[in-house]
């Protein structure tokens, strides 16, 4: 991605967290507002959908290409299914969701995997992936005997889901750093993205089970966190599906076909 594009991400991303900081209760919005807002938010994935949109005629891997927009896309989506679902389903609908864009971004780091596996797979890479996960693991975990004691009685399928959910995230987690070369700048991007947009959902599950209250400031810091990840997991997988500059000489079906 170019500076003047990383430049104008990281504008949007702090004006949209500062509109959301004194943003009034959706109750409060008219319906012109709130469908503000609702764009507003999701602006971080909007941008990049559009990015490469505009980018389309490098494609380089199709597979990894189609797998980003998926990514992008479902992200997007959770905004869209408020419309769509009734509210007494919209919990089950929005880990479902949460669960469909890890095993994206699951897919997605599998497709880029170096093929030298002795640059991935190492003694120091499985040491940092296995305490990270357990990390995380961990902090999905203090959630757990909450949402067992609030919903196995009454929903014991929604239980399951949401335990799905913590268990693919971390496995989602521990898959990033298996993807490039240890250490290496790419293995950062990808590692600290995915951690990052993880440590979102976990701050989710403790303020809605463990401290019983509404995440706010999901909307300010933890968007903003989220954004880098997105941009982050963006900005890496991108090297592996578009190519640098329009090869010249190569008609845009060829270019496409490889």
């Amino acid at each position: 991605m170019s500076l003047k594009f990383i430049s104008f991400y990281g504008a949007v991303v702090i004006l949209t967290s500062l509109f959301f900081q004194f943003l009034p209760e959706p109750h409060m919005l008219s319906w012109e507002e709130l469908l503000l807002s609702k764009f507003l938010n999701q602006s971080p994935s909007l941008l990049c959908l559009g990015y490469l949109w505009f980018h389309q005629k490098r494609i380089k891997r199709v597979y990894i290409f189609s797998l980003l927009i998926a990514f992008l896309f479902l992200n997007v989506f959770s905004e869209v299914y408020y419309y769509l679902v009734s509210p007494e389903y919209l919990a089950p609908v929005n880990i479902l969701n949460n669960i469909a864009i890890y095993v994206v971004l699951l897919m997605l780091f599998i497709a880029q995997r170096t093929q030298i596996k002795a640059h991935v797979f190492n003694t120091r890479n499985t040491t940092y992936a296995i305490l990270t996960t357990v990390l995380f693991l961990i902090g999905f975990g203090i959630s757990v005997p909450q949402a067992y004691e609030k919903y196995l009685a009454e929903s014991a399928l929604f239980f399951y889901i949401i335990l799905a959910a913590m268990l693919i995230t971390s496995l989602t987690v521990c898959m990033s750093f298996f993807v490039d070369k240890t250490r290496s700048r790419n293995w950062y991007k990808l590692v600290a993205g995915t951690i990052l947009i993880a440590l979102v959902d976990i701050y989710v599950y403790l303020s809605i089970f463990v401290f019983d209250a509404s995440p706010f400031f999901i909307y300010t810091i933890g968007k903003l966190i989220f954004s880098i990840g997105i941009l982050l997991i963006v900005d890496r997988s991108i090297g592996k599906c578009l190519y640098n500059k329009p090869a010249l000489g190569i008609s845009n079906g060829l270019i496409k076909s490889v």
